[in-house]
């Protein structure tokens, strides 16, 4: 048995984009960048992500360029023939899970984290040690 999850946190690098199927189920995509390497050897790919249903009817009003969001959900190939009769893939990310991140497009400011709490001890501790 195999488990087929990935999850993908970036920015969005287009709106999303809505279609309806001719059974009038919503399909909302939108792509993300995957990078790998580092350095001079760091390449950006882009990834499809599709998602079906209620859900997908709502999305375009939310998902638009530059939308930090967190997705989880099937990776696939999908694979189809042009109009020129070649055969085409390309990756694609089922979305079952999508989280908003802080809009990096909409320059929301970052939370700021409270110190901890200094370790003390209590008022009564008796520091005098009885051995």
């Amino acid at each position: 048995m195999a488990i087929n999850v990935i999850t993908v946190s970036s920015n969005i690098g287009k709106d999303c984009v809505q279609r309806w199927t001719p059974a009038g189920k919503a399909v909302a995509s939108f792509s993300l960048p995957v990078r790998q390497g580092y350095g001079e050897h760091e390449k950006t790919s882009w990834v499809i992500c599709k998602m079906f249903g209620a859900k997908a009817e709502k999305l375009p009003e939310h998902l638009k360029k530059g939308t930090k969001v967190t997705v989880i959900g099937e990776f696939v190939m999908e694979e189809w023939t042009d109009q020129n009769g070649s055969k085409r893939s390309a990756p694609v990310i089922i979305v079952n899970q999508l989280d908003f991140g802080g809009n990096q497009a909409g320059g929301q400011k970052p939370q700021t984290q409270q110190a901890p709490a200094r370790n003390e001890p209590p008022m009564d501790f008796d520091y005098d040690v009885p051995f």
